[in-house]
């Protein structure tokens, strides 16, 4: 197996889709680190994954507890990012410039900080994989701020792979997502968000995972936006 006994690093891995792509990494055979800001967060999702899995902090916002956290981590062969954010969606004339800086400073800074210190630790042969979302390819009223942010996620990731090749660099696009277990009695906010989607029906956490599994394992793939959206960019 392309994944057995290498070692993952998945910033974000305590909850939603980082768990995810944590429990399918362990379940191909590699060691998986989970890292984010909350030591809480991380202990339980350590009991969930079980043996093979090990965590440490990481604050993304913060450059030197980035470039710490890999210095702890020494080498290693992959790395996923899954950073959260407050994400604005007022118009472009009514946003709040102080929101949209923070959605900045947390999803595309904390990736920038985060592939910045990874490089020097990576793998020749390994892979770093931003996220963005659908938010980059569809024009939605209210959304600018959060298509410009995966927007300049994806095209960083693109020069990315061109300068620091060989190691690879791809994106994974998600669209609309319900983090947690799939679930038929999803919220009502949650089911009108459906209508958008030709596939009728929110992604699950460990769907989405599958791509990052994918581009983690094919040596082949690099410089490319994985699309998993349900077809809400067709």
């Amino acid at each position: 197996m392309a994944l057995k006994n290498k070692k993952i690093v998945v910033v974000g891995g305590a909850t939603g889709i980082g768990f995810a792509v944590a429990g399918k990494a362990l379940d191909a055979g590699a060691k998986v680190l989970i890292a984010s800001r909350s030591q809480e967060s991380l202990q339980a999702a350590l009991c969930r994954l079980g043996p093979g899995a090990s965590a440490d902090r990481v604050d993304a916002g913060d450059e030197q507890s980035v470039r710490d956290f890999f210095r702890r981590v020494g080498s290693f062969d992959h790395l996923a990012m899954i950073i959260k954010a407050a994400l604005p969606h007022d118009t472009f004339l009514s946003s709040d410039l102080n929101a949209v800086r923070a959605a900045f400073e947390t999803k595309f800074w904390g990736q920038y900080r985060l592939a910045r210190h990874a490089a020097e630790w990576l793998r020749p042969d390994g892979s770093m994989v931003f996220t963005s979302g659908v938010a980059s390819r569809r024009a939605t009223p209210g959304m600018s701020v959060v298509s410009a942010m995966n927007a300049a996620t994806e095209a960083l990731a693109r020069v990315l792979a061109v300068e620091l090749a060989p190691i690879r660099v791809n994106t994974v696009s998600p669209g609309l997502v319900d983090a947690r277990p799939l679930d038929p009695a999803q919220p009502e906010r949650l089911q009108k968000l459906v209508q958008y989607v030709p596939l009728a029906r929110l992604g699950g956490a460990a769907e989405i995972a599958e791509a990052y599994l994918y581009l983690f394992g094919n040596a082949y793939t690099t410089g490319s936006v994985m699309v998993v959206d349900g077809g809400v960019a067709c």
